[in-house]
């Protein structure tokens, strides 16, 4: 199952080089012009995902690489459990053609599985060193356009595929990073029912969800990892794996809250990451 990523843009024509994907850039003599992009305080990775967009992608881009590049040939064959179909390889073409097809303007049907499925096809003819490569290139540019957009999703979905190649090839690692904090703060933030999350570190984060805090009318859930937590609302985890977590609060709503839980997904079998 592929984290779709929705690219809500506007095209602009660059001399030279196809349209680009841009969201108030202006295109002046063969070049867009982003603005100015959100500071990203780096050193507060509780900062919530919007704030520094460009740097966690630009973050997850290069954690991504930098396992690919560890990668035997063999390893890139291995089946990938988290995305069903797909090979290591496969992933690897999916994340980063996301760039490539956003920056060439390939956007009809952007997130679909045709979309995703002709990211595949398209870039098996390159090695991995050619596809790597081009990412390097093409992130920066990317990373700016999406930060003017505000469109937080691609750091999550390229952080999302990174730790499902490492459960493939049992590789685990990086999963404290800033993209992994920020991106679980905001998944409980926009979760649409009361909930309170208390993390094995101590944070403790909270939905926006009206009734949050008021006796008897939100769910806890007490001693998960902010990895945890990522993993499983974006459908690393069947819907026994939640259940099994500590929970609390009335029956009613914790099962609502079980059944509004996976952003995606969820997964037909156990991952045990």
């Amino acid at each position: 199952m592929v984290v779709a990523t929705e690219l809500a843009a506007v095209t602009v024509p660059v001399t030279g080089s196809g349209p680009v994907i841009v969201a108030g850039a202006r295109a002046r003599a063969g070049r867009v012009a982003l603005g100015a992009v959100p500071a990203c305080r780096a050193c507060d990775a509780d900062a919530v995902i919007e704030t520094g967009i460009d740097i966690h992608y630009l973050a997850a881009q290069r954690s991504f690489v930098e396992l690919a590049r560890t990668l035997t040939e063999a390893e890139w064959t291995t089946p990938v459990a988290c995305t069903p179909g797909w090979t290591a390889r496969d992933v690897l073409s999916h994340v980063s053609g996301i760039p490539d097809d956003a920056l060439a303007g390939r956007l009809d049907g952007v997130a679909t599985a045709p979309w995703t499925a002709s990211q595949v096809d398209r870039n098996r003819e390159h090695s991995v060193e050619d596809l790597l490569a081009r990412w390097d290139e093409q992130a920066p540019l990317f990373a700016e356009a999406i930060a003017g957009m505000g469109e937080r999703r691609p750091p999550i979905d390229c952080h999302t595929h990174e730790h499902d190649v490492r459960h493939a090839l049992g590789r685990p690692g990086n999963r404290d990073s800033g993209v992994v904090r920020a991106a679980s703060a905001w998944l409980v933030r926009e979760f649409g029912l009361p909930l309170t999350v208390h993390l094995h570190d101590g944070r403790v984060l909270h939905s926006e969800a009206e009734g949050v805090g008021a006796a008897g009318e939100g769910v806890e859930l007490t001693g998960v990892s902010g990895f945890e937590l990522f993993r499983s609302r974006l459908g690393r985890r069947t819907p026994a794996q939640v259940a099994a977590y500590d929970w609390s609060g009335p029956a009613d709503r914790r099962a609502a809250v079980l059944e509004a839980w996976f952003a995606f997904g969820p997964s037909e079998t156990d991952i045990v990451e």
